[in-house]
C-alpha cells in the first residue's frame, strides 16, 4: 500500500476547500470507528502555490470515492519534517509533528 498525495491550489485552500476535504475524511472516518493509522496530514510546497494533502496507506481503502474525485496521486511516504495532523490515528506515527492546520 502507498501513500496518496491530493493537491490543491492556493485559491482552492483559500476559499475553504481543506474544510470540504477534511468533512469528508472525518467522515469516513467516524463511520469506521477510528481505524488505527487511519490519517491525514498536510504541508505547503516549497513555493507555497499548492497545499499538499496526504492520506496514509491505511486510509486508501475508506477513502477511495474520496481520493478519485480529488484526482490523488499514488506517492512515497513524506518527509515527516514540516507535515501537521489535518485528522485521524497518527499513534504509529510518532515521529510526526502533531498539529492543526485547518
Amino acid at each position: 500500500m502507498s501513500w496518496h498525495r491530493i493537491s490543491l491550489s492556493r485559491q482552492e485552500y483559500l476559499s475553504g476547500e481543506l474544510n470540504v476535504l477534511l468533512g469528508a475524511f472525518r467522515a469516513a472516518y467516524i463511520a469506521r470507528n477510528g481505524p488505527e493509522g487511519m490519517a491525514m496530514f498536510g504541508c505547503w510546497n516549497e513555493d507555497g502555490t499548492r497545499y499538499l494533502v496526504y492520506t496514509t496507506p491505511k486510509s486508501v481503502r475508506h477513502i477511495i470515492p474520496l481520493l478519485d474525485a480529488y484526482s490523488a496521486h499514488q506517492t512515497e511516504m513524506p518527509d515527516p519534517a514540516g507535515l501537521t495532523l489535518i485528522s485521524g490515528d497518527a499513534a504509529d506515527l510518532g515521529s510526526f509533528q502533531i498539529g492543526f492546520e485547518a
